[in-house]
């Protein structure tokens, strides 16, 4: 069993059991959450550097434990001081070492918009999503038939969350601009196998429209590497191991972004 359909398994399981303790309502009468401004963001372009989403985890499967000193908050403030034009904070705990409640933790100190990646396969997750406070989600097609992407996608948008959807091949990507997507995120990692192709958003990018955001995520670790994929037609980057293993995050980040 590859390690993207384990993941999924105790996902399900575990939104069950969230399930039975707190109810969509619970999550959708706390409170009215502003119109998500975090794709505007990405189209938005920067003289002086490029867009980045810049990621928060402890740990990864294919890593392993990535940054022992850990503090989510001081290190977002340092993506943002360095110039990060959104977050992607993983929420998923077993194997990235994520929580929820990281979201609200940043947003409580810190304005810049926030994606909230996890495996999402439920609409609960969607509603949890909203309540505390994530201004974008990650619809990952490698775990979603049509029928649900479309959906979650629509309810998202409904409570004026964007979402990334994320696509590994042709084919997902063909599904992607068949559900409307407006943001498509390319992901060099392939998740049931853990391999990167760093090439990988050069092959595809170029069958995706020119209104949807494209997203290079995975993989980079250099600044002419974010030059070439620019060129290449790259909105914007999702970066986070390369970052979270550096000893200085803020310089590491600042030198990665430069133009």
């Amino acid at each position: 069993m590859n390690v993207l359909k384990k993941i999924c398994i105790e996902k399900r399981k575990e939104v069950e059991v969230l399930k039975s303790k707190s109810s969509v309502d619970f999550f959708t009468k706390k409170h009215k959450k502003n119109k998500s401004n975090f794709l505007s963001f990405l189209r938005s372009k920067d003289k002086e550097r490029y867009n980045l989403i810049a990621e928060i985890k402890r740990k990864s499967p294919s890593a392993g434990l990535i940054r022992e000193k850990f503090n989510h908050v001081e290190i977002a403030l340092n993506y943002k001081k360095a110039g990060a034009k959104c977050l992607s904070v993983l929420t998923e705990k077993n194997y990235f070492g994520g929580k929820i409640s990281f979201i609200q933790d940043i947003k409580e100190k810190i304005n810049i918009p926030i994606l909230r990646k996890d495996f999402i396969i439920d609409e609960w997750q969607i509603y949890e999503s909203f309540y505390y406070g994530a201004d974008c989600i990650l619809l990952i097609l490698a775990i979603l038939d049509d029928t649900k992407a479309k959906k979650f996608l629509k309810l998202a948008h409904e409570l004026d969350m964007d979402v990334i959807t994320e696509i590994h091949d042709y084919e997902e990507l063909q599904r992607a601009i068949e559900i409307g997507a407006r943001c498509i995120g390319i992901n060099n990692r392939n998740l049931k196998t853990l391999e990167i192709d760093i090439n990988l958003f050069k092959k595809l990018s170029k069958y995706i429209p020119q209104n949807i955001i494209k997203v290079c995520e995975s993989g980079i670790t250099e600044n002419f590497e974010l030059k070439k994929i620019s060129e290449e037609g790259a909105d914007a980057f999702l970066i986070g191991e390369f970052l979270m293993k550096q000893r200085n995050i803020f310089n590491a980040t600042k030198d990665l972004i430069q133009k």
